[in-house]
Parts: structure tokens; sequence; C-alpha cells
């Protein structure tokens, strides 16, 4: 049975062996992720609507 697969051993990237290009892409998408849940979630929780009346029962009797 012939193997098309490449070993661990046969990555450029394995064991430590990572290109700094690499790493330093592979912390942008994280931290672009990160930055762009932080700004979802402060919009979300600052444009909800409050749907609460606050209103003073008004029974017409007027005390002197």
């Amino acid at each position: 049975m012939y193997r098309n697969e490449p070993t661990l051993e046969q990555l450029d990237d394995y064991n430590n062996n990572e290109s700094t290009e690499k790493r330093l892409t592979i912390w942008i998408v994280i931290l672009s992720g990160l930055l762009i849940g932080a700004i979802y979630g402060i919009i979300a929780s600052n444009s909800t609507v409050s749907d609460l009346l606050i209103e003073e029962d008004k029974t017409g009797i007027v005390k002197f």
C-alpha cells in the first residue's frame, strides 16, 4: 500500500520548527478574533433597550 501522506517528521513546521511568519500569522488571527469578540460584546451590552417603564400612579387625590 502506497502512502501519499507525509509523516510528522517530513513536515516543515513539526517539532518546534515553525517559521516566525507562521507564528506571527497565528498570533494575528487569535488577537483579531479576541478583538472582534470584545468589540461585539461591548456593542451588544450597550445597545440593549430597557423595556422598563417607570410611572408614578396618579390617583387624582390631592393632599393639602
